[in-house]
């Protein structure tokens, strides 16, 4: 994993910036709160359609990011398949970063 990618992660945790886990990321959505989402690349296929195609919806730039236990322990908890950032600055950080090649795909 790049340290760029990772450390920007840590901030958004550290801020209270980032939420984490299925349930939480899919109400944040619908809440309109997300800027960036996150997906970890050995999501299962149907966890990777039906938020990709909640981020289509609501026009939220996904990436591919690590593995479950990668992201999970960056954030500090157990494996999680998905994050959202919800702060506009912090979301942009990540995307510059991934667009850089620090890490990740770029999906949308």
């Amino acid at each position: 994993m790049a340290g760029g990618v990772a450390h920007m992660l840590g901030l958004c945790r550290r801020a209270g910036k980032v939420v984490s886990g299925d349930t939480a990321v899919r109400n944040s959505i619908l809440k309109n709160e997300v800027k960036l989402l996150i997906l970890t690349r050995d999501a299962a296929k149907r966890t990777q359609d039906n938020f990709l195609q909640l981020a289509k919806e609501k026009d939220i730039p996904v990436f591919y990011y690590a593995s479950k236990n990668e992201l999970g322990t960056l954030l500090g908890k157990a494996p999680r398949t998905v994050a959202a950032i919800t702060d506009e600055q912090l979301a942009r950080g990540i995307a510059g970063a991934m667009e850089r090649g620090e890490a990740g795909l770029c999906m949308s």
